[in-house]
């Protein structure tokens, strides 16, 4: 016999709290209970990689297991689940094993290096990492490691742990996200039950797919995850086609505009989820004029600033896409998507970030920031709850700039010094402070310079000392080996003279980014 579906509610109300904030009702409590949304899916494929494919019911009896092996381990309840691996069907039963187990499961960046990974590890002391090969190699040494193949080989055999009864609150920590945020290492976010369902409700709600508005004959969308899961957009994809009954395709290795659209067309690919980078790599393709693409009805673009160009080109490339095209905004402090924008009201406005969601309330600010406030939004960082991103009457300074017209969002600019190359965010002063290491550089500005392809690219302006003697080359291969690659700046500005410097004794990068040398050709 069935389960009942539950009933996800319409109604918005204003909470009662220190924070009110909107919320919905009646809604889920815990992630644990996304798990009862979906058992409907059991006889679906949920996950495709290469030639595997794993049902709903392969995934979720997989992470009972799983769940059943980590509490044998000693993982207990609001325990820290660190996973710290590339997309794959572990990382899925990783991360529903943490849940089912109570832990709060933390999603670690697979482009970190070693000192990040160690930095990661020493603020949340996991008492479980799941990794692969490759992250393991820059784990310091301590217990409860456990690789990516013993995770399938639970998922295998082994009792299943049984699911959690009652006492879990929804202001009670669910996930950790781990953010650049705009100095020193990584923060991690604290993301409640509230914060995941909240933000979730919330897109369902406006797509008009609730739970008890699927039709479970029909099939689901086949969606293109080629974006990390371990980033607030790729975990909030993969809960949305979870409770949807949607099949998640993942590539195998890095991303490759080919094998994007090989995929595309092998597996009839109907929703694709991506960053702008990735989008005009594939439009670059040379084979892209002989690929089937009929299939695609919707590409969702985040994680960075989507031009009107970048669009009109994938209408034409994606012709069947022309009502599907969207674009979100949204961020790891707001717990993911707080406005968005598809079909026409994307076509009629295409500079627009959308309308927020019901239950997202955003205001700007006197300065021209963006401040957001949702029941989606993070408790904070961990171990750092006073950061003065959330104020005193709950509104997250998101850093952006921005302002509202006619309702819709449009986002204009950013005070806070965050690069975003090619859907990454990047601190300015992390990058700063591992160039200052060196002996030879006195002084050093890292700002943004734009670039066709990833958006933004990272360039240094680097005061050297009067007696040094060094070179681009010196300094990137320096970079290298202080910062992951992607962090890595292309763009260097050797001086022998001291930075221009605002009136605050700051440097001033306004005015270095507008006198930065041009190429010579």
């Amino acid at each position: 016999m069935s389960r009942a579906v539950f009933e996800w509610g319409t109604q918005v109300a204003r909470s009662i709290g220190p924070i009110p904030f909107l919320q919905y009702s009646p809604r889920r409590r815990h992630v644990a209970e996304l798990m009862l949304d979906a058992e409907r899916w059991h006889a679906r494929v949920h996950l495709v990689q290469g030639g595997r494919r794993l049902t709903f019911g392969d995934v979720f009896t997989a992470a009972e297991r799983v769940a059943g092996q980590l509490a044998e381990a000693g993982l207990k309840p609001g325990d820290r689940l660190l996973l710290l691996a590339p997309n794959s069907p572990e990382w899925v039963i990783g991360f529903w094993a943490g849940v089912r187990a109570g832990a709060v499961v933390t999603l670690g960046n697979g482009w970190w290096n070693r000192g990040e990974v160690e930095h990661a590890v020493a603020l949340l002391e996991p008492s479980v990492v799941v990794a692969d090969e490759k992250r393991r190699e820059l784990l310091p040494a301590m217990p409860g490691v456990i690789d990516v193949g013993e995770v399938r080989l639970w998922s295998e055999s082994g009792s299943a742990l049984p699911a959690p009864q009652g006492g879990a609150d929804e202001n009670d920590p669910a996930v950790l996200v781990f953010t650049a945020g705009t100095t020193g290492d990584p923060k991690a976010a604290v993301l409640a039950n509230r914060s995941v369902i909240a933000n979730l409700h919330s897109l369902l709600l406006v797509s008009g797919r609730l739970p008890q508005q699927l039709d479970a004959s029909k099939p689901g969308a086949v969606i293109l995850q080629s974006g990390p899961l371990f980033h607030i957009g790729g975990i909030q994809a993969l809960m949305l086609a979870m409770l949807c009954g949607h099949t998640v395709v993942f590539l195998e290795g890095r991303f490759d505009a080919g094998q994007v659209l090989d995929v595309i067309e092998r597996e009839r690919v109907t929703v694709w989820g991506a960053v702008p980078t990735m989008a005009s790599r594939v439009l670059e393709h040379p084979s892209l004029a002989s690929r089937d693409l009929s299939a695609v009805r919707s590409i969702s673009l985040g994680g960075a600033a989507v031009q009107p160009e970048l669009t009109a080109r994938l209408r034409t490339a994606f012709p069947n896409t022309k009502r599907g095209l969207s674009t979100i905004y949204g961020m790891t402090e707001t717990g993911g998507t707080v406005a968005s924008a598809s079909g026409e009201l994307m076509a009629a406005n295409p500079r627009t970030s959308g309308r927020p969601t019901p239950v997202s309330e955003i205001r700007i600010d006197p300065s021209g920031e963006i401040l957001v406030r949702t029941p989606g939004q993070m408790l904070g960082y961990w171990d750092q709850r006073d950061s003065g991103v959330i104020d005193a009457e709950g509104w997250v300074h998101t850093g952006d700039l921005g302002r509202i017209e006619d309702g819709l969002l449009y986002v204009t600019g950013r005070s806070k010094d965050i690069i975003i190359r090619g859907g990454e965010n990047i601190a300015s002063a992390h990058v700063e402070s591992a160039l200052l290491r060196h002996p030879a550089v006195r002084n050093v500005a890292v700002v943004a310079r734009a670039d066709a392809d990833l958006g933004e690219r990272v360039a240094a302006a680097v005061q050297l000392d009067p007696s040094a003697s060094v070179s681009t080359e010196e300094l990137t291969e320096f970079a290298r080996a202080q910062l992951p690659n992607h962090e890595v700046p292309t763009d260097w500005w050797l001086l022998g003279h001291e930075l221009p410097m605002t009136d605050a004794g700051k440097v001033d990068k306004r005015k270095l980014s507008a006198s930065w040398p041009q190429p010579k050709t």
